[in-house]
């Protein structure tokens, strides 16, 4: 299954696989070899020969970039990290729909299904209060 992403007003499509290696970075947080990924990753749909190719679109998507080197063994081998985080991720995804997105259904969804305390509550008065005064402003 391909999945929508809009990275810089950009839209791009995710495959399966992509889609996994990303999963887990986001979930490691971490920068990882192939290798790394390989150990993270023991349910993954895609191939371990595969996996530099898959990293490397993922790197022309924009999605990671290689940030250092680990010894492995005997050889030296590339690590990698995610340049945007899941949340950027899942706003992209939420903003790459056609229509207008409903804000009071999708935030009664997020606070019915989601984990939200009581911090994250106060958080949202203070940008709902924020929202009103620029509004207000106008």
């Amino acid at each position: 299954m391909l999945r929508v992403v809009v990275v810089k007003e950009k839209k791009m499509y995710l495959t399966q696989s992509e889609m996994e290696i990303m999963h887990a970075f986001w979930q490691e947080d971490r920068s990882m070899s192939l290798n790394d990924l390989i150990l993270a990753s023991p349910d993954r749909c895609w191939k371990d020969r595969s996996g530099f190719s898959i990293i490397n679109s993922l790197i022309t998507k924009g999605l990671l970039k290689e940030d250092g080197y680990v010894h492995s063994g005997k050889t030296i081998a590339r690590t990698f990290s995610p340049v945007i985080s899941y949340t950027d991720f899942m706003i992209g995804q939420l903003n790459s729909f056609e229509g207008k997105i409903e804000v009071p259904q999708l935030v009664s969804h997020l606070l019915g299904e989601g984990d939200v305390d009581a911090r994250d509550i106060k958080e949202l008065d203070r940008m709902i209060s924020d929202k009103k005064k620029e509004l207000k402003d106008k």
